[in-house]
């Protein structure tokens, strides 16, 4: 339950954060804290899409080792803070984490690599990738699509705080969170133009098929 409860707070991050899959491989809104950023790097199968050498790989698994421990300090940050005061800082964070990211896939991968690494990024995201300024900007969103792309992330987050609640049937929690997922970007593509689903086609390129999300199981040691 936990872990879905931390999954939930992750998708309503990826929603509202400007960071920076396609419209059927959109499921996935966990945004760069859960399996995005340099995590994605760590997924075989994007190893192998990506051609990465094992000097690549292992310099990849280093660099997202220090990051989940560095967001593990951050996450200790925001106890006791008010939603407003963690709103702020979670934002802060988040675009730290976006930009020490970048210089690393930066400095590691080629520039073909990078090209499909930025594509699979925003299958990653899912719905989050539409609250990016920088997807925003590139897409040429009108004022009126960003207030309705947020109002509908706004709706989802709050529908996720009611599906995570204590209590919960964790199989039936999952079900419900991805057709909530399904019905969210469904009714983001629906405010896109022609021209704005092509350029979001070209941003993401051949959908591809992640492995699948795995909670780290704790040492209770």
């Amino acid at each position: 339950m936990k872990t879905l409860t931390k999954m939930a707070v992750a998708v309503g991050l990826a929603a509202c954060l400007s960071t920076s899959a396609n419209a059927q491989g959109f499921g996935r809104g966990m945004g760069g804290m859960m399996g995005g950023g340099l995590n994605l790097l760590t997924d075989k199968a994007v190893q192998k899409e990506l051609k990465l050498s094992d000097e690549q790989v292992e310099k990849a698994t280093k660099a997202a080792t220090e990051q989940r421990e560095k967001m593990t300090e951050m996450r200790q940050e925001l106890q006791g803070l008010d939603q407003a005061e963690r709103q702020e800082k979670m934002t802060a964070m988040m675009k730290e984490m976006a930009t020490s990211s970048k210089k690393v896939t930066d400095d590691l991968l080629k520039p073909e690599q990078k090209k499909r690494y930025d594509q699979l990024v925003l299958q990653r995201q899912g719905v989050g990738a539409f609250a990016s300024e920088d997807v925003q900007s590139k897409l040429k969103f009108t004022d009126e699509q960003k207030n309705k792309v947020k109002d509908i992330n706004e709706s989802m987050r709050e529908q996720m705080r009611d599906l995570f609640q204590p209590g919960g049937d964790q199989a039936e929690n999952q079900k419900k969170m991805t057709a909530l997922q399904k019905e969210t970007s469904e009714k983001i593509m629906a405010v896109l133009t022609d021209d704005q689903k092509k350029s979001w086609k070209d941003m993401t390129g051949e959908a591809f098929t992640f492995t699948p999300f795995q909670p780290r199981r704790q040492n209770n040691n």
